[in-house]
C-alpha cells in the first residue's frame, strides 16, 4: 500500500482547495482532502488567525497536528490523503515530523502577488488584503517545500496536472 500524503500550500486565493478538488476528483480512485483552516475553524472559543501574535501560531500547530492525525487515519483505510495548509514558522517540521514514514511531499502554489490579489477580489470577502499580503509574505519566505509551482497564468487543470506529475513521477 501506498501511504501518499500531498500538502498544498500557498498564499489565498493560490489554488489551493480548486487543485484538491481537481487532482481527488481525476486522479485518484480514493481520495481525502483535508483543509487546515476547517480543522482550525473547530476552535471557537476563541479562535485566534495565524497573523494575531503567539496564540495564532498556538492554533495553527494544533491544527496541523490535528490535520496529520486525520491523515494518518485516512491512510490507515487506503485513501490518498491530500492536506491543504498555510505553512509558515515551524509548521513544515510538524508535518514533516507527525508524517514521518508516509510518502510525504509539499508543493507550494505560488501566484503573482497581482494573480493571487486578483483572485482573491473575485471570491466573497474573507480576509482583508493586509491579511492577504501577510499570508503571500510567508509563502514567499517558505523554504520547506519539494516542489514550487508559478500558477499564474495557468489554468486549474494545468497546474493540477503538474502537481499529479509530481506526485506520482
Amino acid at each position: 500500500m501506498i501511504h501518499r500524503v500531498t500538502l498544498l500550500t500557498g498564499p489565498a486565493a493560490s489554488g489551493k482547495n480548486t487543485i484538491a478538488h481537481v487532482y481527488a476528483t481525476r486522479y485518484c480512485d480514493r481520495c481525502a482532502v483535508i483543509d487546515g483552516d476547517v480543522v482550525r475553524a473547530m476552535l471557537r472559543q476563541p479562535h485566534v488567525a495565524p497573523w494575531k501574535g503567539e496564540e495564532g501560531l498556538r492554533q495553527h500547530r494544533l491544527g496541523a497536528r490535528h490535520v496529520c492525525t486525520l491523515a494518518q487515519s485516512f491512510v490507515r483505510e487506503q485513501y490518498e490523503v491530500v492536506l491543504l495548509d498555510v505553512l509558515w514558522a515551524d509548521l513544515p517540521q510538524i508535518y514533516y515530523e507527525e508524517l514521518e514514514g508516509y510518502l510525504f511531499k509539499i508543493v507550494r502554489l505560488m501566484p503573482t502577488w497581482e494573480a493571487a490579489l486578483a483572485r482573491l477580489h473575485e471570491r466573497p470577502p474573507s480576509i482583508s488584503d493586509e491579511e492577504a499580503r501577510w499570508v503571500y509574505e510567508t509563502q514567499v519566505g517558505l523554504q520547506d517545500f519539494d516542489y514550487s509551482i508559478d500558477n499564474s497564468a495557468q489554468t486549474a487543470e494545468e497546474t493540477t496536472a503538474e502537481v499529479a506529475l509530481f506526485i506520482r513521477g
